[in-house]
């Protein structure tokens, strides 16, 4: 604990004397509209110099907001990709952690209801605004409904390997280079349709879309996270990652890209998944995790 916090002081102290945009909380440190070296400085300052292979597969809790203005300016690409990496990975590890939050709530639904043959006014609520959440429904009433949506819920509501959601972010962004990742937090090319709002589109102003904006990359994430577990072109995804969970296996992304093969109409989507993600060793984010939240204690 005292390597975290002393990790977290040196990035604290480390901040440009001019900038405004950051902020502490129980949950780490969060940045806004640093420039790429401001920040490459500040990760090199907690001993976060590469995107894999971090003692103990732990990746401190340094939260960027939105990309650099001059992200898509950095000349070596390699080292720019690295850095994508970097930038993304707590994120991604902190977005599954809240997903996990309310995988706990579902197990403890189904527990009380397996002991009670029946659910409180609280366990009602909760159950029904999970189900709305997560885009569950059905026709039954009382027993019959809970168990249907209980059912439902447990497959939905899980994680998502970090590998996967990395390499469709560097995809669909062109590792973070893209017009969209930086004007507006998207990293998945997340649409909203027949509205005024979002970022208009260069390619295609007629076909009633427009890109989302998000109000900072961790709402891109969750969001993305929240399709793939709730809308109906991800079945196979959440049918794959259910029977790992069901064999007693953790969820790799090598194992489950194969299941995004009608997912995009991008050719070979499942293909260039596998391919990123190999080709990078993101099957290595597959494992890790978040440091412990920083304390003053100790």
């Amino acid at each position: 604990m005292k390597r975290f916090l002393i990790y977290f002081l040196l990035i604290l102290f480390s901040l440009p004397a001019t900038a405004k945009q950051f902020y502490v909380s129980d949950s780490g440190l969060y940045l806004k509209d640093y420039k790429t070296d401001e920040l490459k400085k500040m990760f090199a300052d907690a001993a976060y110099d590469d995107y894999i292979d971090l003692p103990d597969n732990e990746y401190p809790r340094i939260f960027v907001q939105n990309l650099p203005s001059d992200f898509a300016l950095q000349e070596d690409r390699t080292l720019r990709n690295r850095f994508f990496m970097q930038i993304l990975m707590p994120l991604i590890l902190k977005a599954n952690d809240e997903v996990l939050k309310e995988r706990e709530i579902v197990d403890a639904l189904s527990y009380g209801f397996e002991q009670n043959k029946d659910f409180d006014e609280a366990s009602v609520f909760y159950l029904e605004e999970l189900a709305k959440k997560y885009d569950v429904t059905t026709p039954f009433k009382d027993t019959r409904r809970y168990i249907t949506l209980l059912d439902e819920l447990k497959v939905k509501v899980d994680t998502v390997p970090p590998s996967l959601l990395m390499a469709a972010a560097a995809i669909r962004t062109d590792w973070g280079t893209s017009r969209i990742a930086i004007k507006a937090n998207n990293l998945y090319k997340q649409r909203i349709w027949y509205q005024n709002e979002g970022l208009e589109p260069l390619e295609d102003k007629d076909g009633g879309y427009r890109y989302k904006i998000y109000s900072n990359l961790e709402e891109s994430i969750k969001d993305y996270i929240l399709k793939l577990n709730s809308d109906i072109n991800f079945d196979a995804f959440r049918v794959a990652r259910a029977v790992s969970r069901k064999r007693g296996s953790d969820l790799y992304g090598k194992r489950m890209a194969f299941s995004f093969v009608l997912a995009s109409n991008l050719k070979n989507y499942a293909g260039l998944l596998d391919y990123t993600l190999t080709y990078y060793k993101m099957y290595y984010f597959d494992e890790a995790k978040l440091e412990k939240p920083y304390t003053f204690e100790d």
